[in-house]
């Protein structure tokens, strides 16, 4: 992985994951206790993107409009912004990041299945 911000929680892209163009996925690696990745866009623009509309969200958030905080986390609240970008979804369907996710709980478990549009 490339890291490109962040600290205790950063994102990274995947260069084993390009596709044929060369754009690389985006993952969220949490560096807490186990390392661990998730993935939050098939490339850098959808990143953006994506994170542009989360952050369209927070701002409309009425706790947010009255405190200024809000209890939207980025990707945890985020999955039906993912769940747009298809070749994200596509890859996740396919197993490619797997090996970088170690899905060690039932809220992980949901929340990949929000974003694969598998959940019951």
């Amino acid at each position: 992985m490339i890291v490109f911000g962040g600290d205790l929680y950063t994102y990274a892209t995947v260069p084993r994951l390009a596709d044929e163009q060369g754009r690389q996925p985006v993952v969220r690696v949490d560096t807490y206790e186990e390392p661990y990745a998730l993935p939050v866009a098939s490339n850098v623009d959808r990143f953006f993107d994506t994170y542009s509309r989360y952050l369209e969200a927070v701002v409309a958030d009425p706790d947010y409009q009255r405190t200024g905080d809000s209890d939207l986390l980025f990707p945890s609240h985020a999955t039906e912004l993912l769940a747009r970008d298809e070749r994200l979804v596509e890859l996740m369907r396919a197993g490619r990041f797997d090996s970088l996710m170690k899905i060690r709980d039932d809220s992980t478990r949901r929340w990949v299945a929000k974003v694969m549009g598998t959940a019951g």
